[in-house]
């Protein structure tokens, strides 16, 4: 069963939800040099976040130009947390050095850890 904890603000409090995050990348910065608004819509950068009973996973999507069609890696969450303060939801990927983080307006950054971050917004797409 799949299910992600969401983490909502509600006026000061925080809600615990199931639910299942699509994050479409709507800005891309790698190596100093944004990526244009082409490429985003050509290689529909995107990330997906579950939480299983085997844990929490991140895949992140792109277009394939070889296969012709979207594929993800999926990668095992090493740790999540809440900060406390603001009520972030971070998730850390120690081997392959990235990040993501999600706000509680369900906008997201994502670290790749070797020189690019993206942005964008994320939609719950199961309870």
């Amino acid at each position: 069963m799949k299910n992600v904890l969401c983490v909502l603000l509600i006026g000061s409090s925080v809600t615990a939800v199931a639910a299942d995050y699509r994050c479409t990348v709507e800005r891309k910065v790698a190596f100093e040099q944004e990526v244009t608004t082409a490429d985003l819509k050509k290689f529909k950068f995107s990330n997906l976040v579950e939480e299983t009973e085997e844990g929490t996973f991140v895949s992140r999507c792109s277009f394939a130009p070889s296969e012709g069609r979207v594929t993800c890696d999926r990668y095992k969450v090493d740790r999540v947390e809440i900060d406390p303060n603001v009520k972030i939801k971070k998730l850390y990927l120690f081997r392959s050095q990235f990040n993501l983080q999600l706000f509680p307006n369900l906008n997201f950054i994502e670290d790749n850890g070797r020189g690019s971050i993206s942005f964008g917004q994320c939609q719950i797409t199961a309870p």
